[in-house]
């Protein structure tokens, strides 16, 4: 199957690094127009690099949402977003007893509220063009919870919640909204990771990684080309008649 997104526009927050990279790439050698909507300009400019005209950076903190709501307009009335990925993410793994309590708040800002806005403030251009594609990279702690991500968990989790409400309300308007569940997922090369990436703050001793991966039936975890390749699909013509439902791209990590 040749997946063609030529006259498509997409939007991928997070595209510098790691999972959101690996989309953006993707998409635009589908033929779409990728922007990269993330702080790590050095980063994003570097991943754009690789895809020349192909791919555009905007420089923003989501976790800000008086920037989130800023650009939103703004790209509201300056471009026809046909696809939007909400993949910025962040966790940092702590008993919830003892979380920072304005941690937690940037977390659910980050992973939850960003995405929210982003969606609100874009989706009157997809029903009017009477097209769109929602895209949400959700977690296995959102599905199945996670220990010490209590915060991040219960956010991912709300991002299913509104994957399944929302495509209740714009199926009629020739949207979908679906969402893909990754579990451990790590770049393949260095190039892939950002200094703004949670990838740089995972120390993981070979030993550690024998054991994660044993617990995986696949024989390795996931890789950031594994997703891509699941939301381009999402994104294309040919996934029209699917909405509402999250992917889990996981190895076969968690079966239900």
């Amino acid at each position: 199957m040749q997946i063609d997104l030529k006259q498509r526009t997409a939007i991928v927050t997070g595209g510098a690094s790691n999972i959101g990279r690996g989309i953006a790439l993707m998409l635009a050698d589908a033929g779409a127009q990728v922007l990269i909507v993330d702080k790590d300009e050095a980063q994003a400019r570097a991943t754009a690099s690789l895809r020349p005209g192909r791919i555009r950076v905007i420089t923003c903190d989501l976790s800000d949402l008086a920037q989130v709501s800023a650009l939103a307009q703004r790209i509201a009335g300056e471009e026809q977003i046909s696809i939007l990925v909400n993949n910025a993410g962040w966790v940092h793994s702590e008993y919830f007893a003892n979380k920072d309590l304005a941690e937690m708040d940037f977390e659910l800002r980050l992973n939850l509220m960003s995405p929210l806005l982003l969606v609100r403030l874009l989706l009157p251009g997809m029903i009017e063009r009477g097209w769109g594609r929602i895209i949400s990279v959700a977690s296995e702690a959102g599905r199945a919870g996670q220990r010490t991500q209590v915060a991040y968990s219960a956010a991912k989790a709300g991002l299913l919640g509104m994957t399944r409400s929302l495509s209740h309300e714009v199926g009629r308007h020739g949207i979908t909204v679906n969402a893909v569940s990754p579990a451990m997922t790590i770049p393949e090369s260095p190039d892939e990771i950002g200094q703004g990436s949670m990838q740089q703050q995972r120390d993981r001793p070979p030993e550690m990684m024998a054991k994660i991966v044993k617990s995986y039936p696949m024989g390795r975890v996931g890789h950031p080309r594994d997703l891509a390749a699941a939301v381009t699909f999402l994104a294309s013509e040919e996934a029209g008649f699917i909405t509402g439902q999250t992917l889990p791209v996981n190895g076969g990590f968690i079966t239900t």
